[in-house]
């Protein structure tokens, strides 16, 4: 594993990957099966979501479940850490809607 020197150099590292931030986002919705996630984010395939669910496990954001129930599945919940998470998601939503909001208002002025 590669050094950290600072807190926020660490949040960036564990939330680094183009899906995760998307992932994280949609997961507070609660427990997701790969195929719901599968759906609902578009443009990512299964292998890439495979291996940033993974990438979540092990930082400590997701925990898998398997139910050996029939029929036999999994789902991906937030962990307490995960959880710790949205309410800053929430802001960079809040912020991202702002943006655009203005942006597209600088594009019609031109």
């Amino acid at each position: 594993m590669r050094e950290i020197t600072c807190p926020l150099e660490a949040v960036f590292f564990i939330l680094r990957g183009k899906w995760t931030p998307i992932i994280l986002w949609r997961m507070r919705l609660g427990n997701q099966r790969l195929t719901d996630l599968k759906k609902d984010i578009i443009g990512c395939n299964e292998k890439m979501l495979i291996q940033h669910l993974n990438d979540m496990i092990e930082h400590g954001l997701l925990e898998k479940i398997e139910y050996n129930v029939y029929p036999k599945h999994t789902e991906y919940r937030l962990t307490e850490f995960g959880k710790e998470i949205i309410p800053t998601f929430a802001k960079f939503q809040e912020l991202g809607i702002k943006y655009l909001q203005k942006s597209a208002l600088l594009t019609d002025d031109k």
